[in-house]
């Protein structure tokens, strides 16, 4: 029981702290709690290493991907690794870019 107290005042603490509007609820305020990772739990890809296409044995021929083609680069971005990280910061060429999911 102590332990849903907690995260029941934890869940409502970062309500507060967030500035989420809670007027139109149809859900008690006291009822929702904070679940996932906290804020920067899902860290981002910021040196993403690049391979060729033969040497991503890791994926499959139906795999989906996100495509970014930058003048005449382009690359693909994986999302069975993306549901892990979330976002990735690339540059291509000479343009930065993020890639979310």
């Amino acid at each position: 029981m102590k332990k849903y107290y907690l995260l029941l005042l934890m869940g409502t603490f970062f309500l507060f702290l967030t500035g989420f509007n809670l007027d139109n609820a149809i859900v008690p305020r006291g009822e929702i709690l904070s679940g996932g990772p906290p804020k920067d739990g899902i860290p981002a890809i910021l040196n993403p290493v690049l391979v060729s296409p033969d040497q991503a044995d890791y994926l499959m021929d139906d795999d989906q991907v996100i495509g970014v083609s930058i003048g005449k680069e382009s690359r693909a971005y994986p999302i069975k690794i993306l549901n892990w990280h979330e976002a990735v910061n690339d540059t291509i060429g000479e343009v930065p870019v993020v890639v979310t999911f």
